[in-house]
């Protein structure tokens, strides 16, 4: 009952909210105006649609967990990458800046003790990360610095950030694949192997506040989250992977697809001379809709394999999962290849 009125209260709350955030955007023109190929729509679109999503589950967050250390370090991480977002949304920030702050946000969750201490080992046992752990006393506080679990924790939440970032191109593809992934989590979380049920509610929450953005971020789109939402959306999920058993396998699997896309984007820009967070229009989605799909049918085609990745996840165990990454790896790379030369034949015919 608990977990249905804490999804309810977030999800109506986040409801509320957003025509109230894009009548805000429109009065101070906080809109995305089309002026270059890349840009699905065709009309200027209000921004900061991610405020109302990271609105509501703050305060229905702090309604239902009690405070802690973690909880605080995680609300202050995602009201940080919410706020860069936002101001990127309004004045545009240089990749690099918007770099640093995922980083400093990624530092600030790891100060409240959550990162990643351990990988299981797909055929057995796990890898332990904590190799050269140093405690460092600050006044009455203390902050175990672990190296490599540090590094493996900054990179899987700057990754996940940018993951969901490079997935916002179409109508209510973000915001719908990342319910999906917190409904995920939430299920994982309440199952009996794992039992975390503030985990649980974390991620019903989350769940809760993204599908109520989604009516107005649904194709034909109202309103854009924008970075603010992508930013808070990616960073949410990659911590509540890690709370929840260090189950990134899981995360992984779900948003396997875009997880690959985004690989694929950072070594198709880098192998151009270009940064990694710089936009085209070459991303799996952009590529679908080149094939002849509609906003509408490739959102929708996206959604059923995150479903089906997240069946296959909850259904499995960590071997299986490895397997199943692989052969979604390799689905991923012939899809895209045909799909690339399927949209090259298209434009060499006219």
């Amino acid at each position: 009952m608990m977990y249905l009125a804490a999804f309810g209260l977030s999800f109506l709350i986040s409801l509320g909210l957003t025509p109230l955030v894009r009548r805000l955007a429109l009065r101070y023109q906080i809109v995305d105006i089309p002026t270059s190929l890349r840009k699905i729509h065709q009309a200027p679109m209000p921004y900061l649609g991610g405020l109302a999503i990271f609105a509501s589950f703050i305060v229905v967050t702090l309604i239902f967990l009690p405070v802690s250390r973690q909880l605080i370090a995680l609300l202050l991480g995602g009201a940080l990458l919410a706020v860069i977002g936002a101001i990127d949304d309004v004045r545009g920030l240089g990749a690099w800046t918007r770099l640093g702050w995922q980083l400093v946000a990624a530092l600030i969750v790891l100060t409240g003790g959550i990162g990643i201490v351990s990988i299981t080992n797909p055929l057995g046992g796990t890898f332990n990360l904590e190799a050269g752990r140093t405690l460092i006393h600050l006044g009455s506080l203390q902050f175990h610095i672990t190296p490599i679990a540090n590094l493996f924790s900054i990179i899987w939440l700057v990754g996940m950030v940018n993951t969901i970032n490079f997935l916002d191109g179409l109508d209510g593809l973000a915001s719908g694949v990342s319910a999906i992934a917190a409904l995920t989590l939430f299920a994982l979380a309440i199952s009996p192997g794992v039992n975390q049920p503030l985990v649980a509610l974390l991620a019903i929450i989350l769940a809760g506040s993204a599908l109520g953005f989604l009516p107005f971020n649904f194709f034909p789109a109202k309103i854009f989250m924008g970075d603010s939402g992508a930013y808070f959306l990616g960073l949410t999920l990659a911590l509540l992977a890690i709370y929840s058993g260090g189950k990134l396998a899981t995360i992984g699997l779900v948003l396997g697809f875009t997880i690959i896309d985004a690989m694929w984007a950072t070594v198709r820009r880098l192998r151009r001379g270009q940064h990694p967070f710089s936009s085209d229009r070459e991303h799996l989605h952009h590529l679908l809709l080149q094939a002849g799909l509609s906003q509408r049918g490739a959102v929708l085609s996206l959604y059923l394999l995150a479903v089906i990745l997240a069946l296959v996840a909850l259904d499995t165990h960590s071997f299986a999962k490895l397997i199943a990454l692989i052969i979604l790896f390799g689905v991923m790379v012939v899809l895209i290849a045909s799909l690339v030369l399927l949209g090259r034949r298209k434009a060499a015919r006219g």
